[in-house]
């Protein structure tokens, strides 16, 4: 056991994230392409209560943004010995007053007893008492297909401009987080880690998309609340890799041809053990939440889970690789730049004199240059100089 522990330490000693990143970045490639599968399957044959043929549906897009009716009816272990036969025969109910159900989905609970089935459809008028009224006779219909089980059918609704409305604020939201912390690390670090930092976020808001259309998690505003607090949390693990990163860089400063890729290596290596900890002690509190918790509590825990998995992989194996790659190119952009405007000397002259061609940036400096250019000519013998300090003359010696 010891000597397997003491290996697994020397391979992370010499493990480097940079040689490693031609295969970790097809890892978020992979996700997204299963995740597009998902949506396309759900929504071309109709499987897991998916309206057949809607692919907003497939991805699971909450009433809080779509707007729409959810209805949950509670019927106990029958969920699960009777899912489907439950789901069809209530499903009917609900499409016979002129609405269609976009999908169903199982909801269970810590009491089996408290175990429901959850159907969702849009709303057919925008007007809201219009629409209390139809929800009320659709309430009272399902109720009566299970008179043992009385009130059992509770439902929430919400219209389309409330959802519109709350998309947006959103949106705004998470446009803002993320350029209030461009700005930070801008300020804090330099211009590329800030670039890296915010590619590494969008990052884990993708991810975070695609695992939970993969899971069948809902998108609502739990779900909102879960993706600005995994922004949050995962920034936190890039900035201390950045940190350690300025320490390496700070005493080659002015260096030509600096190896971005082992500062980033090594800057990884000293924080791997730092983002692993802290990782999983937050995953398990929130698995236990996730666990013990209500509905309303699962929704927001599932995302994080989720969501602290994009975090660590996009803190670790992507950010230090980023920063580099970009640093080094722009490192190379101001070497062109500086090449391009700086002065050459051309040592050649067939007098052997020195002469300096510079690239005017005006026609008028090009006399000066032809004139610097001529060879000077040789003082004769019998020339004259004057002394700055005594008014006296002197012959040159030959």
């Amino acid at each position: 056991m010891a000597k397997n522990k003491g290996n697994f330490l020397k391979t992370m000693s010499n493990f480097s994230v940079s040689r490693a990143s031609k295969f970790t970045a097809f890892v978020p490639l992979v996700i997204l392409l299963v995740a597009i599968i998902v949506i396309v399957s759900l929504g071309a044959t109709g499987a897991g209560g998916v309206r057949k043929g809607s692919y907003t549906d497939a991805v699971g897009i909450g009433i809080d943004f779509e707007g729409g009716t959810i209805l949950t009816v509670t019927l106990g272990e029958e969920v699960n010995t009777k899912y489907e036969e439950h789901a069809k025969k209530i499903t009917d109910t609900i499409e016979s007053f002129g609405v269609q159900v976009s999908n169903y989905q199982k909801q269970t609970a810590n009491n089996p007893e408290q175990n429901a089935i959850q159907f969702r459809y849009k709303n057919i008028s925008n007007n809201d008492d219009e629409i209390n009224e139809l929800n009320a006779k659709i309430r009272d219909a399902v109720d009566g297909l299970y008179p043992d089980r009385p009130y059992n059918v509770r439902y929430e609704s919400i219209g389309a401009t409330a959802a519109s409305d709350l998309l947006n604020k959103a949106g705004i939201a998470l446009a803002v987080s993320v350029a209030l912390i461009l700005v930070y690390i801008i300020i804090r670090f330099t211009l590329m880690s800030g670039f890296a930092a915010v590619i590494a976020l969008l990052h884990d808001v993708v991810i975070m998309f695609a695992l939970t259309v993969i899971c069948r998690v809902q998108i609502n505003t739990s779900y909102v609340a879960a993706m600005i607090t995994i922004i949050a949390y995962s920034i936190n693990n890039t900035i201390i890799i950045f940190d350690r990163c300025r320490e390496y860089i700070k005493p080659l400063k002015g260096q030509k041809n600096i190896d971005y890729n082992g500062i980033g290596d090594m800057a990884v290596r000293d924080t791997f053990t730092r983002s692993v900890y802290t990782t999983l002690t937050t995953m398990v509190t929130v698995i236990f939440l996730a666990i013990l918790g209500g509905e309303t509590i699962r929704q927001f825990c599932v995302p994080i889970i989720l969501g602290l998995v994009a975090g660590f992989f996009s803190s670790v194996f992507l950010a230090a690789p980023l920063w580099a790659a970009m640093s080094a190119s722009f490192d190379k952009t101001k070497e062109k730049y500086a090449k391009r405007n700086e002065v050459s000397y051309d040592k050649k002259d067939a007098e052997g004199e020195e002469q300096v061609l510079a690239k005017p940036a005006k026609e008028k400096d090009v006399d000066l240059v032809q004139q610097a250019a001529k060879p000077k000519q040789k003082p004769a013998n019998n020339a004259v100089y004057k002394y700055s300090k005594k008014n006296t003359q002197f012959k040159k010696k030959k």
